[in-house]
C-alpha cells in the first residue's frame, strides 16, 4: 500500500511540475521576448538573454519590469517597427537615462506587473493606469516646471497652461495658492483616484483622463450638478454643473486635461526636480486702464463674468437672471467707492430667485486678500471704462 501511495504521489508531483513550467513558459512576457530574439541573427542576439529585467530606482522607490517586453527600447538598432518591440522616440533616454528614472515615473502603470494589461494599470484597483500619446507630457510637469524652456517637447501641456489663464479658471480654482476656492482646488487634481468619480454619463473607458476631457468638452453632461438626495424635501428639479460650456475643440479639451493630469503632490527627491523659472518682469502698461484690463483677467474674472466682462454664465436660481451678472453698467450702479468695496468683500451667498430652492453655486468671492491698493484702483478704471464701450443712443 506504502508503495502505491510513493508512487501516485510521485506521478503527481511530476504532472505538477510540468504543469507548472508549462503555465511559465506560457507567460505574455514569455511569448513576447521569444518572438523579438527569433527575429534577431546570431550576432544580434549576442549579449542578449531573456528572463524577467528589473530597473530598481531606490531614490524614487519603484521596481520597473517595462523593459521585460519593451526590450528594444534602449536599443534602437535592433528595434522592431511594432509594440513592444519599438525604441523610445526621440533622444528622452539620453536626458532621462532608464537606471535612473525607469518608465512608470513618466509613463504610469504598474510596473512590477509582467502581464500587459495589468503592466499598464489598466485594471480595478490601479489608479494610475498608462499615458498614452500626448498624455505623457503631463508627467514632465513634476520635474519641469519652467514649461516654456521645454515648450517644444510639450506643446499641449503649453497649451493647457495657457488655456486655464485665458479662460479666466483661477477666479473659481486654485493651483498652488493662487486662485479662488469658489469649487475645488485643483492642486493636486492629477493625484485624484479614478475611482472617487462618477462615470455614470463619460462614454470612455473609465479613467481619470477620460473623465476630465469629457468633463471639458461638455461639463453639465459628465456633471449635472446636485443629486435628489442633496436637494431640500420635494425638490424635483436637478441643478446642472456650473462649469461654464466654453465650446473647447478637441485638441484644447486635449490640452486642459494634460495640465490637470500634471498637477500632483506627488514628492520626487530634490536632485530630480528643476529649479522654478525666474518670476517675469513686470510689464509696462499704457494706461491704468490696459493695467486694470490685465488684472481682470490675471485673477480670473472673466470665468464667471465673461470675456471682458459681457456676462452669460449660468448661475441657477441667482436673483439676477440666473447668470453671473454682466459688468457693462457698473458705472452706472456704483460709484468708485461702493465699487471698491463690493470687491474687497465679495458678495456671498447670492440672493435666491426661489428661497425654497437650493442658493446659486456661484458666488462672488472677496478680494480683499488677493488684491493690492494699486491693482484695485487699476480694476475700477478698467470696469467703468467698459460702460464706455456700450452702444449709445439706443444702438
Amino acid at each position: 500500500m506504502k508503495r502505491v501511495f510513493f508512487l501516485v504521489s510521485t506521478i503527481l508531483l511530476a504532472v505538477l511540475f510540468v504543469l507548472s513550467y508549462w503555465e511559465d513558459s506560457t507567460r505574455e512576457w514569455t511569448a513576447y521576448q521569444r518572438r523579438f530574439l527569433g527575429s534577431l541573427n546570431r550576432d544580434e542576439r549576442r549579449g542578449l538573454s531573456g528572463g524577467i529585467k528589473q530597473l530598481v530606482m531606490s531614490d524614487l522607490r519603484r521596481v520597473d519590469r517595462c523593459t521585460t517586453c519593451h526590450i528594444a527600447i534602449d536599443k534602437p538598432a535592433l528595434a522592431l517597427a511594432e509594440q513592444p518591440f519599438m525604441a523610445h522616440p526621440g533622444s528622452y533616454l539620453l536626458w532621462h537615462p532608464p537606471e535612473k528614472f525607469g518608465c512608470t515615473v513618466c509613463h504610469g502603470g504598474q510596473g512590477l506587473a509582467t502581464e500587459v494589461k495589468a503592466a499598464h494599470g489598466e485594471v480595478k484597483h490601479w489608479e494610475q493606469p498608462l499615458l498614452r500619446g500626448e498624455l505623457v507630457q503631463a508627467s514632465c510637469y513634476k520635474c519641469h516646471g519652467d514649461v516654456k524652456a521645454i515648450e517644444s517637447h510639450v506643446p499641449r501641456l503649453a497649451q493647457g497652461i495657457r488655456l486655464y489663464k485665458q479662460l479666466g479658471c483661477a477666479g473659481c480654482h486654485a493651483v498652488r495658492g493662487f486662485g479662488q476656492a469658489v469649487s475645488i482646488d485643483l492642486s493636486d487634481i492629477g493625484d485624484k483616484p479614478w475611482q472617487l468619480l462618477d462615470f455614470t454619463f463619460v462614454e470612455g473607458h473609465p479613467t481619470l483622463s477620460r473623465w476630465l476631457y469629457e468633463h471639458f468638452k461638455e461639463p453639465r453632461k459628465v456633471t449635472p450638478g446636485f443629486r435628489k438626495e442633496e436637494l431640500p424635501a420635494g425638490e424635483e428639479e436637478i441643478y446642472p454643473s456650473f462649469m461654464p460650456n466654453y465650446g473647447l475643440t478637441d485638441e484644447e479639451a486635449l490640452a486642459l486635461t494634460i495640465y490637470m493630469l500634471g498637477l500632483t503632490e506627488e514628492n520626487l527627491p530634490a536632485k530630480y526636480v528643476l529649479p522654478p523659472p525666474p518670476p517675469e518682469p513686470a510689464p509696462a502698461y499704457a494706461s491704468s486702464v490696459e493695467a486694470g484690463r490685465a488684472v481682470f483677467h490675471t485673477y480670473g474674472c472673466n470665468g464667471c463674468h465673461g470675456i471682458d466682462g459681457r456676462g452669460g454664465r449660468k448661475n441657477w436660481n441667482a436673483q439676477l437672471g440666473q447668470e453671473v451678472p454682466a459688468l457693462a453698467y457698473v458705472k452706472t450702479i456704483y460709484d468708485r467707492e461702493s465699487l471698491k468695496e463690493l470687491i474687497r468683500a465679495g458678495r456671498q451667498p447670492v440672493p435666491r430667485l426661489d428661497p425654497t430652492r437650493p442658493r446659486p453655486p456661484l458666488y462672488m468671492p472677496s478680494w480683499k486678500d488677493r488684491l493690492n491698493d494699486e491693482e484695485l484702483e487699476h480694476l475700477v478704471d478698467y470696469l467703468f471704462s467698459l460702460y464706455e464701450q456700450v452702444p449709445q443712443g439706443g444702438g
